[in-house]
């Protein structure tokens, strides 16, 4: 089993082993919580005047939801537990090598849990299947509670270039939802296989959201193109500008926030 996993967001750091999000009992304990929040939500929202429908931009489920990006583990890295962790090994997760970025390839046991296979070669296909029906089992809650689907996202991760060899798109697609995606620096209509995936799954309206999103520029028109171009893509519904006050620090990008203040007039305009 899994002991010590490791993510980089800027720098390595050990993390947890990531969860087995097949498993019946981390499934439970997810609905148990949302069970108890999500109908605060919605009640909330059903409350609302029509003019004031507005003031809930949606809800999202899932947090790069995937198996192997955010939680990798090294080929025995069981033995680094109890090292210290300047020991640890530094060539972390490579994105040019496949959905398991080179390092071992975890989700054998989400994958058995979930019935898809116990036996052979674990694929990405596999990876992607386990992760569409974790993340349509937690939107249906919410659909269930009487959020919309039209307010509701999935949030998938484990999309890089090279597209072909990560995650496919439709792992975020269910019928409960609108399919999310994390995007940094990234042009959507660049990214091989979004719009197969948004058409397959809904081709009269295909519809989404980069709900982790972030593609800044030197200057306020910059900034501007870069979220036009993203809100036209395939009639994305929802960006979220990650992050305000860490990471990237929006709060200070005055140039960005120039920009989305004449986006919003705009919009508000026509």
């Amino acid at each position: 089993a899994v002991k010590i996993g490791w993510r980089n967001w800027g720098s390595q750091i050990r993390v947890a082993p990531a969860p087995n999000i097949a498993s019946p009992e981390v499934i439970a304990a997810h609905l148990e919580r949302l069970q108890g929040l999500v109908p605060i939500v919605a009640n909330w929202y059903r409350a609302l005047p029509e003019e004031k429908k507005h003031l809930l931009g949606g809800v999202k489920f899932g947090h790069e939801a995937g198996i192997g990006v955010n939680a990798y583990h090294y080929p025995d890295g069981n033995q680094y537990l109890n090292q210290p962790a300047a020991n640890d090994p530094r060539q972390g997760y490579d994105a040019t090598q496949g959905w398991h970025g080179g390092l071992a390839k975890l989700g054998y046991a989400a994958v058995t849990s979930a019935g898809i296979k116990s036996a052979g070669e674990l694929t990405r296909d596999d990876i992607a299947e386990v992760t569409r029906r974790y993340l349509e089992t937690l939107c249906a809650t919410a659909y269930k509670a009487g959020i919309p689907s039209s307010l509701t996202y999935t949030h998938q991760g484990g999309v890089y270039a090279p597209w072909d060899q990560h995650l496919p798109f439709d792992a975020a697609c269910n019928d409960y939802a609108l399919p999310g995606y994390s995007f940094y620096g990234v042009d959507p209509a660049q990214a091989q296989g979004l719009r197969e995936a948004l058409i397959q799954h809904n081709p009269n309206n295909p519809r989404w959201a980069a709900v982790e999103w972030w593609w800044g520029a030197p200057d306020a028109a910059g900034w501007r193109d870069h979220f036009e171009r993203t809100l036209r893509y395939e009639n994305c519904r929802f960006i979220s500008i990650f992050n305000w006050n860490c990471g990237f620090k929006f709060k200070e990008e005055t140039a960005g926030i120039d920009a989305l203040r004449d986006v919003i007039r705009d919009w508000r305009n026509n």
